[in-house]
């Protein structure tokens, strides 16, 4: 994988859930869905990343190169950005 990746957010109609858009397929293997933290806790590599590297992070899906985030309502969305943009650019490392 390449060691770039962009990242491009996307609100939705629902202000507590974001599109993260990439140039890196991140569910290679079929789209993952993560209700909670524990279960992102359990997933694949990059859930795991993700949710131990973003605080504010209730829920994830991972489709193709796209996360759709639900953030915890008290979570401030330029911080889970940030949090994300960091981790994916180590993961990706």
């Amino acid at each position: 994988m390449s060691e770039y990746i962009t990242v491009e957010m996307r609100p939705t109609a629902d202000p507590d859930v974001v599109e993260i858009i990439t140039n890196q397929p991140l569910a290679p293997a079929g789209d993952e869905f993560y209700p909670d933290f524990e279960a992102g806790d359990q997933g694949s590599p990059l859930a795991q990343t993700l949710f131990n590297g973003a605080a504010g992070i209730a829920a994830l899906a991972i489709r193709g190169s796209t996360l759709v985030i639900t953030r915890h309502p008290d979570a401030p969305w330029e911080a889970i950005v940030d949090d994300v943009r960091d981790a994916l650019r180590d993961f990706f490392l």
